[in-house]
């Protein structure tokens, strides 16, 4: 079975990020395994595996060990740090991902940034799909994820990218996406536009280069 990560990039409880992941994840499973075609019959199984940043092998913390930099290092299981090696091993069983981040002061967190610093090789060409979320969609978050994972990294960045923008009583008021019943109606607007940027990962990962 095909794996693909749904990566969360904030650490923050309570949020919305971890509300609207569990929204996510059954829309993703469903577009990833959804057979358009008579000829889609035979075609791979994906599942989606929920990457929460608050649970093991996550958080990694600073990188601190000065004795080699992540692109040493091609063997996932050549990390000296058990953490760091369990994730890379994840990364590497899985075939592509779904960056799913708030903007924090027009940019991504630096948790998230810190992920994806303590691996190099393991995320080259790794298809991966951007959502994110904020008062304004997060669109700066997603400009500044694109730039960092295509670039440094060489991922390969869909091309449709899906911008979440929140009502007020949910950025500055008591109101969060919930985890578990109905979600907000205003969030269930944004299913088709996820069904269009997975139809694209999946487009990606099935076309390996």
């Amino acid at each position: 079975m095909t794996k693909v990560a749904l990566l969360l990039g904030s650490l923050r409880r309570p949020g919305n990020g971890i509300g609207i992941a569990s929204w996510l994840s059954p829309i993703l499973r469903h577009g990833l395994n959804e057979n358009k075609t008579a000829s889609d019959i035979n075609a791979r199984k994906f599942d989606v595996v929920f990457v929460d940043p608050r649970k093991p092998p996550l958080p990694l913390g600073p990188i601190v060990d000065g004795s080699h930099v992540p692109s040493d290092i091609r063997d996932p299981s050549k990390h000296p740090n058990p953490a760091v090696r369990d994730f890379a091993n994840l990364v590497t069983s899985c075939s592509g991902f779904v960056v799913l981040s708030s903007e924090y002061n027009g940019s991504y967190p630096g948790e998230l940034k810190n992920t994806f610093d303590h691996l190099y090789w393991e995320w080259r060409e790794k298809p991966v799909m951007l959502v994110t979320y904020g008062s304004k969609g997060g669109v700066r978050c997603s400009a500044s994820l694109r730039s960092l994972l295509e670039g440094p990294f060489k991922m390969r960045v869909g091309k449709r990218s899906v911008a979440l923008k929140l009502p007020k009583s949910y950025t500055s008021g008591p109101d969060k996406v919930p985890t578990e019943g109905p979600a907000p109606e205003w969030l269930n607007l944004y299913r088709p536009e996820v069904l269009e940027a997975v139809d694209e990962l999946k487009q990606l990962i099935t076309n390996e280069p």
